[in-house]
């Protein structure tokens, strides 16, 4: 406690007086407002602790005193970050993010950015021809003229270097016989591709699988037609 002196308007006597300062921080407690401030605190001329970054957290307490205006702080005055994602509250766009998650600058997942090894592959660029010849033969029956349309106009969508034309059978009859039959139909109907598009034969590759890539089950009448095909493949998606 300190002692002061005051003396009256009319110039009697000096009168002591007691001056109390309980915190200690210079400002006596008639004039503190905050007569209980930390010792050794800074504060200003009411007696109150400084927030020199105006967090709400008074300097003698604020473990990070410079935090940017406006954010929001935790009690011990730094940056909050309720999801953990490295990025404050008060500037997290995407509060909330999964544990692990790789973020930007506003707190949001960064775009994921597929590797080549990852890419899923292309679907091949195909056409099924379900056309339907002479049994035992390479020539093609009446009333196939629609799919063969078809074919023109895939062709003609995809012009490419090269196209694949394959040949499938079923499996009736001996399987070196279906390849060779599979094989002459694919030529029959490259030909007819080369003469209605005016391309050199040369720009067809021409393959017989015979009865070896089914797509049904060759057990049932149901299944040997679907297998009986002729497929355009883009040589470039093989």
């Amino acid at each position: 406690m300190l002692l002061g002196q005051l003396t009256g308007c009319s110039g009697g006597q000096p009168r002591q007086v007691a001056i109390v300062d309980s915190d200690g921080d210079g400002i006596i407690d008639a004039l503190d407002r905050c007569p209980e401030s930390a010792f050794g605190a800074r504060v200003d001329s009411y007696g109150c602790s400084d927030d020199a970054d105006g967090d709400g957290v008074f300097d003698s307490l604020d473990r990070c005193p410079e935090t940017p205006r406006g954010v929001l702080v935790d009690l011990a005055g730094c940056l909050r970050d309720s999801d953990g994602d490295g990025v404050a509250d008060g500037l997290d766009r995407c509060a909330g993010t999964d544990a692990g998650v790789a973020v930007g600058a506003d707190g949001c997942p960064r775009p994921t950015v597929a590797t080549q090894d990852s890419a899923p592959e292309p679907a091949p660029v195909r056409l099924e021809l379900d056309l339907h010849f002479a049994t035992g033969t390479c020539r093609l029956l009446p009333g196939n003229e629609a799919v063969l349309a078809r074919g023109e106009k895939f062709l003609r969508r995809h012009p490419v270097t090269r196209v694949v034309v394959e040949g499938h059978t079923d499996s009736v009859g001996p399987a070196a016989w279906n390849r060779t039959l599979s094989w002459k139909r694919a030529e029959t109907v490259a030909a007819i591709m080369c003469r209605k598009l005016g391309l050199p034969l040369e720009k067809f590759e021409i393959i017989g699988y015979g009865e070896s890539r089914p797509v049904a089950d060759n057990a049932t009448q149901a299944g040997r037609e679907r297998n009986r095909r002729v497929v355009l493949r883009l040589a470039e998606t093989r």
